[in-house]
């Protein structure tokens, strides 16, 4: 076996690697696409619950502030007759 023999194998052993390595990246790609929509898709719920939440936060809110100044038109109305009967 001489050296030109020893050339031409390790060509084939480098092409054989760069095949390989071609297809586990092409796989790698794939699984990596996959797991993009299937997470995606639980990201779209999670963003779609969190719109819901923050929805839900802002009315409850507006709410309480209606709520606040109802007491608070109460309490001024309160004070307005104590100070006149007193």
């Amino acid at each position: 076996m001489g050296w030109p023999l020893a050339v031409v194998i390790a060509i084939v052993i480098i092409g054989v690697v760069a095949v390989l390595s071609t297809i586990v990246a092409g796989n790698a790609s794939v699984a990596a696409e996959k797991a993009k929509g299937e997470y995606g898709e639980q990201y779209r719920m999670i963003a779609a619950d969190y719109e819901t939440l923050a929805q839900e936060t802002r009315d409850a809110a507006k709410a309480m502030r209606a709520d606040l100044a109802e007491m608070r038109e109460k309490v001024d109305s309160i004070e307005h007759m104590m100070r006149e009967v007193g």
